[in-house]
């Protein structure tokens, strides 16, 4: 018997040639929950009817439609490119196996994709919505102590379709396995550093209110904005090194490995300036430093930020 829960929802995506054209979705992700929707605007007419107390039903249209909405996952050891790739936009995929996939900041005229959600009802039935002409506006990527690592988009889309089939979803090895905090460490300028937790979010300066006389759908999101990469972290308050890197106003290498061995790997290299503050006593307990970060480039796009993957997907695009 089929299941008649959010056990049986399923997330696939694939990068789509032309904007807003739907194509068949064939990479699978698990995810945690997911909040696309669909919503679309209502125009009322402010004309007078005589006699009228009530708005008449030929008075009012639908306006603007607008999809948009999060999705929650964890962090996986295998099929995580493909997200990087519309995460940052630049991609270079190099070795025979693993793979070794490097992502920077990078134009993202191309990186939209297809996203299908299906959405079990309580009949038994995956209901497949399909959103065409999608783009990662935002993204979040965390490491607590104790937790599993995670990963969250934000997407914007452009037209949903229910009529679509639903694809049929297919996790290869280690898709399914996420990296935890064991496999994570930070380095400072070359030092490891103990960090309680780490957040790490991008924003991809996105215009996704391009709308035109003529279509209630909006038109590709264009980069209108500097991307943001910022986050902050949580040390114990060791000694004054940290908290004088925000005072003297000192750029400094930061450095998040997520790593389950030589072949199944995540570095993030940062150049990063410090917005922190001094640390505050609360109580008994052990003195904490929380340490706001953002990324800044002392040359290149990529010297701000480099993400390299390393697993066995041949091709993350």
């Amino acid at each position: 018997m089929a299941l008649k829960s959010g056990l049986a929802a399923q997330c696939g995506l694939k990068t789509e040639s032309t904007y807003g054209t739907a194509v068949t979705v064939d990479r699978f992700t698990p995810i945690i929950s997911e909040s696309m929707t669909e919503q679309i605007a209502r125009m009322e007419s402010a004309g007078i009817v005589p006699g009228a107390r009530v708005l008449r039903s030929p008075q009012w249209a639908p306006g603007d439609v607008e999809i948009s909405g999060d999705i929650g996952m964890e962090l996986y050891q295998q099929g995580a490119g493909l997200w990087f790739r519309h995460m940052f936009g630049g991609l270079a995929t190099s070795g025979s196996g693993p793979y070794t996939h490097t992502f920077t900041p990078g134009d993202m005229a191309d990186d939209h994709f297809t996203l299908q959600i299906g959405k079990p009802d309580v009949s038994g039935t995956v209901q497949p919505f399909t959103f065409a002409g999608c783009k990662v506006t935002e993204w979040e990527l965390a490491a607590k102590a104790g937790e599993l690592v995670t990963l969250g988009v934000s997407v914007s889309g452009r037209e949903l379709a229910t009529g679509t089939s639903l694809a049929t979803a297919s996790y290869g090895s280690g898709v399914a396995t996420p990296f935890t905090f064991k496999h994570a460490s930070v380095t400072v300028g070359g030092s490891a550093a103990a960090v309680k937790e780490i957040t790490l979010k991008g924003m991809n300066g996105l215009d996704t209110g391009r709308r035109f006389i003529g279509s209630p759908l909006i038109a590709e999101p264009l980069e209108a904005e500097l991307r943001t990469y910022e986050g902050e972290m949580t040390c114990e308050f060791e000694s004054l090194t940290q908290m004088n890197l925000f005072r003297n106003g000192t750029e400094n290498a930061l450095v998040l490995t997520i790593s389950a061995g030589v072949a199944v790997s995540v570095t993030i290299t940062m150049n990063v300036r410090y917005d922190g503050s001094t640390p505050e006593v609360g109580g008994r307990g052990i003195t904490e430093l929380s340490v706001p970060f953002k990324c800044t480039a002392p040359s290149t796009d990529a010297s701000a930020i480099t993400a390299v993957m390393i697993n066995s997907d041949t091709n993350p695009t």
